[in-house]
């Protein structure tokens, strides 16, 4: 699983580290645009919370974007 996050319109909450630390801690360090997750099925709905909970919209899995409303785009 691909993570994509916008860089530019990350506003640096942390929400997506503080719902999935495993995952986007390791983003937080190096600030990668795109990464891979190791083990992605067991951190699947984590990361699909902190998608959802990201008030700049700036995270997508493979590139699947959130729309305005919450729902994939």
């Amino acid at each position: 699983m691909r993570i994509i996050i916008k860089k530019e319109s990350c506003i640096g909450c942390e929400i997506c580290v503080n719902t999935c630390p495993e995952v986007f801690m390791e983003w937080g360090l190096y600030m990668r645009p795109v990464f891979e997750v190791r083990e992605p099925e067991r951190y699947k709905a984590l990361i699909e919370r902190a998608i959802e909970g990201c008030p700049a919209r700036a995270i997508s899995i493979d590139g699947v974007e959130l729309k305005e409303d919450g729902t994939r785009g």
